[in-house]
């Protein structure tokens, strides 16, 4: 059953809040390093700019949001996205190692592809192997990083 309300567009308010959260997070972090002058920027300028730009944006939004109503329809809570997005992240992170670059991000974005309803397995195995070549292109030959391309579990 769906119920349709008029109400603040809250999730905007919540999202600038974050995003100020998120960049006074970052501002503090930034504060400990020597901010410089802007001729002579020092290794804090930056990341307080940025801070401050990203602040300003979550004001902007929070306040646009306050002031604009919206209506809302009630959905029931996407358990399986919920569920595929976290396996993907909790697989990553115990296999990545093991299986290597191309295999787990292949396996990676099919789970979280899966996770929405518009996207079928055809699709999902495409945006997989997309993702895996370009994975593989940036971070093997542009980058070269360390992390196998196949893992010691797929060594035959």
């Amino acid at each position: 059953m769906t119920d349709i309300t008029r109400s603040r567009a809250w999730r905007d308010v919540f999202a600038g809040l974050i995003f100020i959260a998120i960049a006074a997070g970052f501002a503090i972090e930034a504060m400990n390093y020597q901010m410089g002058t802007a001729l002579r920027m020092g290794p804090g300028f930056m990341p307080l700019f940025l801070s401050a730009l990203l602040a300003g944006f979550g004001l902007l939004i929070a306040v646009q949001g306050f002031g604009r109503h919206q209506e809302v329809q009630a959905e029931p809570i996407a358990w399986r996205g919920i569920f595929l997005v976290c396996l993907s992240l909790a697989i990553f992170g115990y296999a990545a190692r093991s299986l290597g670059l191309v295999p787990i991000v292949l396996l990676c974005t099919f789970l979280a592809a899966m996770a929405s309803r518009n996207n079928s397995i055809v699709s999902a195995l495409i945006m997989a192997a997309c993702m895996s070549a370009l994975c593989y292109l940036i971070f093997k030959v542009g980058l070269g990083i360390t992390l196998p391309t196949f893992g010691p579990a797929l060594s035959f």
